[in-house]
């Protein structure tokens, strides 16, 4: 009988950690795992996922959500819970009072994270020993983890973050038809930035960065894409430095492989990453990057090899990488190739083998939880 899996997570809009979920949903084995998928609110562009998505519409972190995860634990007789991102884990860590279902977090960054973060590093703090497996998706989200916890008795796997290669691959986009398209002139150098629009992304930083470039404005283009909390705050910031010819907020493009074919160079300026789904994306598309020297992007990035990786966040430092990069053509060739080389390897199927190992480890474990039929599993 397959391991029945229930993921949780905030919602299922496009990002790095929806679309994780996705793929576990869709690629693991049918005759051993059956998945199925529940978001704590509804988004409305959420990814299809092809599995079955349960919806939920209570308020975060209310007890009518945990005790709505813990009935569908109990009613679909779920072995493995199996929570992505701050709210599901906390919900899913308050669930397990209620069901018995082997629980597994999955951190895909929050731990870094401030005003909030600080909350759920406590409440991880407190409750992580109820996890049976975490699974982190970088070496620096394992070492922040495990200070968090005050035990080491639940085992910390590092599986690292995956892409569709079919879907990111150069090859499929015309360079000069994407860049007339999205109205950027072949002479143009383009940079561009794809992500949450966060403070911890850092687009802003970018935004400064391209205010030092002010005197070459007619060969760059700093194009912006994806939308968040910050979007506003970015136009203002873009008006006051007069910006406006030189920066556009592109606005969130479903297609994303399809922008990235138009750039020249990408930036990840974030100030806390703990992957870095975007950088790896644009190495994919053969795009030379540029990233910062936090979290798990030093892990993925070989400085000068498969691209460039900062001594700081900032503006003048990123600033200096693009006058680098546009003077070396060569350079910039080598870096897209060996990164593409690289980027071709995280295809997937390492990272569910691994965790299709942690699925299994938990249900022949006698020393857990018992099932939701009340044997051992």
């Amino acid at each position: 009988m397959p391991i029945r899996v229930l993921h949780v997570i905030d919602h299922l809009g496009y990002g790095g950690a929806p679309f994780v979920v996705k793929s576990l949903a869709e690629r693991m084995p049918a005759d051993r795992v059956e998945s199925l998928v529940c978001a704590l609110r509804p988004n409305p562009k959420s990814l299809p996922i092809q599995a079955e998505v349960i919806t939920l519409k209570g308020s975060k972190y209310s007890p009518a959500v945990i005790r709505s995860i813990a009935h569908i634990c109990r009613r679909r007789h779920i072995d493995i819970l199996h929570c992505h991102l701050q709210k599901a884990v906390i919900s899913g860590l308050l669930a397990t009072y209620l069901c018995e279902s082997r629980l597994v977090i999955h951190e895909h960054g929050p731990i870094f994270g401030g005003g909030f973060g600080y909350v759920y590093r406590r409440f991880l703090w407190l409750l992580g020993s109820r996890a049976d497996a975490i699974v982190a998706n970088s070496q620096a989200a394992q070492a922040i983890l495990q200070r968090t916890l005050r035990t080491a008795d639940v085992p910390t796997t590092v599986v690292a973050n995956f892409i569709h290669l079919e879907r990111f691959d150069p090859d499929r986009y015309d360079r000069n038809n994407v860049r007339e398209t999205l109205g950027l002139g072949a002479d143009m150098f383009v940079v561009g930035f794809v992500g949450r629009l966060h403070q911890a992304k850092g687009a802003d930083l970018l935004v400064e960065a391209a205010a030092l470039l002010r005197d070459q404005e007619d060969s760059y283009r700093f194009f912006v894409v994806g939308d968040g909390p910050e979007r506003k705050r970015l136009g203002n910031q873009i008006r006051r430095l007069g910006l406006q010819r030189m920066v556009v907020l592109a606005g969130l493009h479903e297609n994303v492989a399809a922008v990235m074919r138009a750039f020249d160079v990408g930036v990840v300026p974030s100030r806390r990453e703990a992957f870095g789904i975007a950088a790896l994306e644009l190495m994919r598309m053969r795009v030379p990057v540029i990233v910062s020297p936090v979290g798990g992007l030093p892990e993925l990035v070989q400085h000068e090899r498969t691209g460039i990786v900062l001594a700081q966040p900032a503006p003048a430092e990123i600033a200096g990488a693009l006058r680098k990069l546009r003077g070396d053509g060569p350079l910039r060739e080598t870096l897209a190739h060996n990164a593409f080389e690289y980027a071709s390897l995280f295809d997937g199927r390492e990272s569910l083998r691994r965790i299709l190992e942690i699925y299994e480890m938990l249900c022949h474990d006698p020393g857990g939880r018992t099932s939701t039929t009340g044997q051992p599993v």
